[in-house]
């Protein structure tokens, strides 16, 4: 973890513990009093949550920081207020047809933007404590610990994560996790709302009986082929045998994810005082030594190329070294775990970065001469 992590992870101050033994407590940003969760992980994909940080996906937690060190991922994501469908259970809580309907059918939309993906993400731990029910009626889905990317050079999983009881068969290394290991968890999901409490026994005449038998077949091959399929089901009450082919659904009550934070230049992403002071002088300095750069024996247009070229090679290299709308993922820099390799990585990259500029500059200016 390099310095401007450890100073940017040291602005979250610990406010309460929400699960110690998971390492999630909530944290406070001391520079703008906004309220976020902190997540510790000792086993967890860095591409997933890079992806969700680069991708938000509508109704999951924003993924705002990602710190790496020590085979340790540290998150700080968005804090969503409201009751798990677990707490609402152990209330008591009934839940009608219809608002099993609605809850299933927005976590499908969820699943649609995870599924989509290329490749696709599957969750792997869909169950009534990761599906928050906010003030307003709206619903999400958590926890990202357990997702993986879909692999067909795969032919079982090789880390077994899961819920017992959501978790389908092939999560036990009976298979490999597809599409269909969501749909399977999704469907005891159901069965739980219907019965109000967990069961393996699935519940007997209810409108939702075929779609959670359809749901937990054993074999993958015997759900529901997608979650647009299901979700059409659900939402035209049909049968499990319906052949009708799902529409294109557009996702309930979008928020705007995208931060207009994260197309800010490097300094100013954090709105500190200080570093968008110390920016803002780095900044001009650099825009006055490129555009007043003389060189003799050129013509004032080759000059002014010239010139704007030093000035894309200073913010090139700037922009790449600290990770500008996260483009050293592009190239999976996340994947390497030793802090010092990275670095020298990124060094390479900058010199690389230097070089193709400069070449562009000397045959730019070989054509203006």
């Amino acid at each position: 973890m390099d310095i401007e992590s450890r100073l940017s992870l040291s602005y979250y101050k610990e406010v309460a513990a929400i699960n110690e033994q998971r390492g999630i407590t909530l944290v406070q940003d001391i520079r703008t009093g906004r309220i976020f969760v902190k997540k510790v992980l000792g086993i967890y994909n860095p591409g997933i949550y890079h992806y969700l940080r680069s991708h938000p996906i509508p109704h999951t937690p924003r993924v705002y920081e990602i710190y790496e060190e020590n085979n340790v991922l540290t998150v700080i994501e968005e804090y969503i207020s409201g009751d798990t469908l677990s707490q609402l259970l152990e209330q008591g809580c009934q839940f009608t047809n219809d608002q099993i309907r609605n809850i299933a059918g927005r976590l499908c939309v969820i699943l649609m933007a995870f599924h989509n993906a290329a490749p696709p993400i599957i969750h792997r731990d869909i169950k009534p404590s990761n599906v928050i029910l906010t003030p307003s009626g709206e619903v999400f889905l958590l926890d990202f610990n357990a997702a993986k990317y879909h692999t067909e050079t795969k032919s079982e999983d090789t880390t077994l994560l899961g819920t017992k009881g959501y978790a389908a068969p092939e999560q036990y290394g009976f298979g490999i996790s597809t599409v269909q290991t969501d749909i399977y968890a999704l469907g005891m999901l159901l069965n739980t709302l219907v019965l109000g409490t967990f069961s393996q026994t699935t519940a007997e005449g209810n409108e939702f009986t075929p779609l959670i038998q359809k749901c937990t077949r054993l074999d993958p091959r015997d759900r529901y082929k997608n979650v647009e399929q299901l979700y059409y089901i659900l939402q035209k009450r049909e049968t499990i045998n319906t052949e009708n082919p799902a529409p294109v659904v557009k996702p309930f009550s979008r928020r705007q994810d995208a931060s207009i934070l994260s197309w800010l230049p490097p300094g100013f992403r954090h709105l500190s005082p200080l570093r968008m002071l110390l920016a803002v002088s780095g900044y001009a300095f650099l825009f006055w030594l490129a555009l007043t750069l003389e060189v003799e024996n050129t013509t004032p247009i080759s000059l002014w190329f010239q010139r704007i070229c030093c000035l894309l090679a200073f913010l090139s290299i700037i922009f790449f070294t600290f990770n500008y709308r996260n483009i050293q993922d592009s190239l999976q820099l996340y994947r390497i775990k030793n802090v010092w390799l990275r670095f020298i990585t990124v060094i390479l990259a900058d010199v690389a970065i230097l070089f193709a500029i400069m070449i562009l500059m000397v045959f730019g200016t070989m054509l203006l001469q």
